[in-house]
């Protein structure tokens, strides 16, 4: 009997151990193929982290360098050679950190970058006491120096100056008189030269010459008539005045009508009567132009 239950005994742990083979299920071993693929997960993670950041910081530094040619393509050879020297070892001087170089890289960029303006105090202040003070060779040298200061001229115009004094239109035309005289003999040779000339294009320009001085001279008469007529008026105006009058100035419209009476009374009857039948056809014309032609029909 107890050879048989011995039997038994033997025979479980098999059938166990065929179980678990025909299940599969082998906790043991799952634990522990668990366990190292956690571990494979975090550190290609870790990894992962590790390369982005190194790509990250070659980004910085690849863009920061960028930065920093674009700035020393502005900085001049001397500045470039003093921070090369800094750079450059010597045991006998501290050593200068990265952050000083860059800090004078863009202190020089700077500096260039500054809009055009005139040299101040500070650009013009020595780097050393033993040096002596230095304009940027890139800044144009201006085409005109005041080294003493110049007074400028004052222009004066003697129309406009109270050293001239007042206007005397008499006194003017008195001394100057001569001019017209000189005008009028100008005339007189134009108008000889125009009977002998012979050339169509040359009469012409003698012709509109002659015109030109003959309306000037008009013109200049009847300014002085004018003239001549205020003058008058005001010393009619004066004498009412002295008697106890109020005075009175003429306004444009009146002055217009002191004009034109005078200058009927000078023409004469039959020359006014001649001006007004060409004002009154002239009238008359322009009446005609605003009336219709035909009456519109009621159809």
């Amino acid at each position: 009997m107890i050879s048989m239950r011995n039997k038994k005994e033997k025979k479980q742990p098999i059938e166990s151990e065929s179980e678990e083979e025909d299940y599969g299920y082998d906790y043991d071993s799952q634990e522990e193929q668990e366990d190292p693929s956690e571990e494979d997960l975090d550190a290609s993670e870790q990894e992962d982290l590790e390369e982005s950041e190194l790509e990250d910081e070659e980004e910085d530094k690849a863009a920061q360098m960028a930065k920093i040619k674009r700035d020393l393509a502005h900085v001049s050879f001397e500045q470039l050679t003093e921070i090369k020297g800094k750079m450059e070892p010597n045991h006998e001087k501290k050593k200068i950190s990265k952050a000083q170089i860059l800090q004078d890289l863009k202190g020089a960029a700077s500096k260039i970058k500054k809009p055009k303006s005139k040299l101040s105090k500070e650009e013009m202040k020595r780097e050393n006491k033993h040096r002596p003070m230095e304009i940027s060779s890139k800044r144009a040298v201006g085409r005109f120096r005041e080294v003493v200061p110049i007074q400028a001229e004052k222009r004066r115009d003697p129309r406009f100056d109270k050293l001239s004094g007042q206007l005397n239109q008499d006194l003017f035309e008195k001394s100057y008189g001569f001019l017209n005289d000189y005008k009028k003999s100008e005339m007189d040779m134009l108008k000889q030269r125009l009977k002998k000339e012979k050339d169509p294009e040359e009469q012409e320009k003698l012709k509109a010459l002659l015109t030109k001085m003959v309306s000037k001279e008009k013109q200049e008469q009847e300014k002085k008539r004018k003239q001549a007529l205020l003058r008058e008026r005001k010393k009619q105006e004066a004498e009412l005045v002295k008697q106890g009058k109020t005075p009175y100035f003429l306004k444009r419209s009146e002055k217009r009508k002191l004009d034109l009476m005078d200058r009927y009374e000078k023409l004469g009857a039959k020359s006014v009567d001649r001006i007004l039948e060409k004002r009154r056809k002239k009238n008359q014309a322009k009446d005609r132009k605003h009336l219709p032609f035909k009456r519109r029909s009621a159809d």
